[in-house]
């Protein structure tokens, strides 16, 4: 018995100490106890839960076109050398995310939506720029702050991951960033796909879609409207940012693959 208290008191320090580190906070007012490893250990163990609650769309070909897009856009983000791996969702409506570490989701919707791989790249951007701001791992450690510092102590515990998975698009998810986040984003994208010779007009048109669906069919988009802000107020941040780049006329605005990728994934059912 006295030695169940004295361990106790032991870690209870231990504990303090941790609950407290995590609730400290960097020059970006985000919280900094999860370390980079930490982070990347946290995304893998996330998206091995995805892979169970969500419908996946498994062909290696298709994973390693969008793949391939998105590494080549890292390559010029301002996290570079980090491995990212896409994953298409098959259901039909419009949506995508992304988790700590790398992990990008692309919804059947969201691709019948792009008419060419410049607006998948544009898409991917945005999510590369929340990953590289590290979004996800800050709103993680708020709502988690207490359970991550105690897994350091107690234990990896493997219901946490379950549990934000399961709660991605409900209140209170750890994907509704702030809105200035959100437009940080679309800010951060434009020039990831300007410096990776994309075409950055391609999210404006993207932007100019969804606004249409957002008066006639909101239901398509009702998971993204979830943790996005509405496409006219992010309209005009894209549009602001593009006048400001410099001259471009020799942008890719299409893949001869992609029309073919895009029919494969269109005709699953």
């Amino acid at each position: 018995m006295y030695k169940k208290i004295f361990s106790l008191l032991l870690i209870l320090p231990v504990i303090s100490c941790l609950f407290s580190c995590a609730g400290n906070k960097n020059a970006q007012n985000k919280l900094d106890f999860v370390t980079i490893e930490e982070e990347m250990f946290l995304g893998k163990e996330l998206a091995r839960e995805c892979s169970k609650q969500l419908k996946l769309y498994n062909n290696q070909e298709v994973s390693a076109f969008f793949e391939g897009i998105a590494n080549e856009i890292g390559d010029n983000s301002d996290w570079r050398g980090l491995n990212y791996s896409v994953y298409i969702v098959n259901d039909t409506t419009i949506n995508h995310f992304s988790l700590p570490g790398g992990s990008i989701y692309l919804y059947r919707g969201l691709i019948d939506l792009c008419a060419n791989a410049s607006e998948v790249a544009a898409i991917l951007a945005h999510e590369i720029a929340h990953i590289a701001s590290r979004d996800a791992v800050d709103r993680v450690s708020k709502k988690y702050t207490f359970a991550f510092a105690a897994q350091s102590v107690f234990g990896y515990n493997p219901e946490i991951p379950k549990q934000i998975v399961a709660s991605l698009f409900t209140s209170g998810t750890i994907l509704d960033y702030p809105q200035k986040n959100e437009l940080y984003a679309d800010a951060k994208a434009i020039q990831y796909v300007w410096n990776s010779n994309y075409d950055p007009t391609a999210l404006i048109r993207i932007l100019e879609r969804l606004r249409a669906i957002e008066k006639i069919a909101p239901g398509q988009i009702y998971k993204l409207s979830l943790t996005h802000p509405p496409a006219a107020t992010r309209f005009k941040t894209v549009s602001s940012g593009i006048k400001d780049l410099n001259g471009k006329n020799d942008f890719i605005r299409d893949l001869p693959e992609y029309a073919r990728i895009k029919a494969l994934i269109l005709s699953q059912n």
